[in-house]
Parts: C-alpha cells; sequence; structure tokens
C-alpha cells in the first residue's frame, strides 16, 4: 500500500509529465492548469495543491528537465568507452539535446514553447546556466591532461556553442528530409574535436570521466534545490 507521500510524488510526477506534454504541443502560454488537470484526470485545485501558479509548474518542469539532462548526459558518457574524449563528450551532449525535446527548447530559448514567461523579470533563465561546454569545464579537461595546452579554450568553447546551437535550430532554414543522419553529424563533429583537441601522445578516457564526474556532482548539488510545490 503507498504511502501519502509516495502518492504526492507519483500525482507530481504525473503533473510534471502532462505539462511537459501539453506544452511541448501548445506551448506555454495557450496551455492552462485546467488542461494539465485535465490530462491528469484530477481536479484544477488538486494541481494547485503541487504548484500555486502556472510560473511555478513551468519552472518546476525546467528544473526536472535540467537535472534528467545531465543525468542521460552522464550516462552516455560512462556508456562509452571514448566517453572521457572531448569528442566523446561532444557527442553525449548532442545526444541528451536530441533525446529531450523539451531542454532543446530550454536551451534555444524557444519562444514558440517558453512563451511570455520569458519576458517575466527575473525569470528561471536569467538565473540559469544551460549545461553547456564552457570554458571551465574545458580547463579542468585541460589540466587533466584531456586537452592539448595550446588550444585557446575561449575560442573553442564558442565555437562548440555555435555549432550545437545551429544544430538546434538548423530545422528552421532547411527542411529535415534534406539534412545527414543526425546520428552521422554526431560522429562527424566527435571525431573532429578530438582531432583538433586531443594531445599527440593520446588520452586516458577514464581521466577525462573523472574530471566529468567531479564536475558534474557539484553543478547537480548546486542546482538541486526543492522544486516549487506546496507539499508540507
Amino acid at each position: 500500500m503507498n504511502s501519502p507521500k509516495s502518492d504526492h510524488v507519483e500525482r507530481e510526477r504525473r503533473i510534471l509529465d502532462a505539462a511537459a506534454a501539453l506544452i511541448m504541443r501548445h506551448g506555454y502560454d495557450k496551455t492552462t492548469m485546467s488542461d494539465v488537470a485535465e490530462e491528469v484526470g484530477v481536479s484544477r485545485g488538486i494541481v494547485y495543491l503541487h504548484f500555486d501558479s502556472k510560473e511555478s509548474l513551468l519552472e518546476a518542469l525546467i528544473h526536472r528537465e535540467v537535472l534528467q539532462y545531465v543525468q542521460t548526459w552522464l550516462e552516455h558518457i560512462e556508456a562509452d568507452p571514448r566517453g572521457g574524449t572531448i569528442g566523446g563528450i561532444y557527442r553525449a551532449v548532442l545526444y541528451a539535446i536530441n533525446n529531450r525535446p523539451f531542454m532543446s527548447a530550454v536551451m534555444k530559448r524557444d519562444r514558440r514553447i517558453i512563451g511570455n514567461y520569458l519576458q517575466k523579470p527575473n525569470n528561471m533563465f536569467k538565473a540559469l546556466q544551460t549545461p553547456a561546454i564552457s570554458v571551465g569545464f574545458l580547463e579542468a579537461l585541460q589540466a587533466a591532461g584531456a586537452i592539448r595546452k595550446d588550444v585557446n579554450l575561449v575560442m573553442m568553447s564558442h565555437i562548440m556553442d555555435m555549432v550545437s546551437y545551429g544544430l538546434l535550430t538548423i530545422g528552421d532554414f532547411r527542411p529535415l528530409d534534406e539534412l545527414p543522419p543526425y546520428e552521422a553529424v554526431m560522429e562527424a563533429l566527435a571525431d573532429m574535436m578530438d582531432r583538433l583537441m586531443t594531445p599527440e601522445d593520446g588520452l586516458d578516457s577514464e581521466a577525462g570521466k573523472a574530471v566529468i564526474r567531479q564536475l558534474a556532482a557539484a553543478a547537480r548539488a548546486q542546482f538541486e534545490q526543492p522544486q516549487q510545490s506546496t507539499e508540507k
């Protein structure tokens, strides 16, 4: 028999799942709390027991999505024998984004999906540093010997971001059926990154993975805050 607390957690999960599906389908502006309640099969009052506003529901959804994105990214790196190389890390980023459409919308600050929330003063995006391959991340990998010492990390971080965001938005400019398979693009980019940045004497992938685990744990600890819910 489930406890009241486990029932509460499960119902909150169902509410967030329903909200994600509706927002992806109709956009945040056109999705109402009543729509979410109907999708879950509960009253609107029950939804408000968990989230006191549509804004807090969206913020809890973004919070959950970022944590799940990081977990997907880490699992892909751990499963890849070369996951600790810069190419393996970049491949895992692209894999995690491609497998989480809502996270893709978050990263793009997609106005069709996120809507008017983006115009709210002090919205969550003001404080949210979207997981990406930052200069600090590259510096840690370089210190561990995973990246050549002569690589300009500021420039490389910028280029990698440009490529990532280009992949996210290319469908806005070219028909999807004209594009190469995403997996093939992912592999080509990972190979290119390894060729550009891996030290000439090679790299122990496990050394890179150790850096990733440490940085991911620190980022998760900083980001993990209680989701905005009315649970007492």
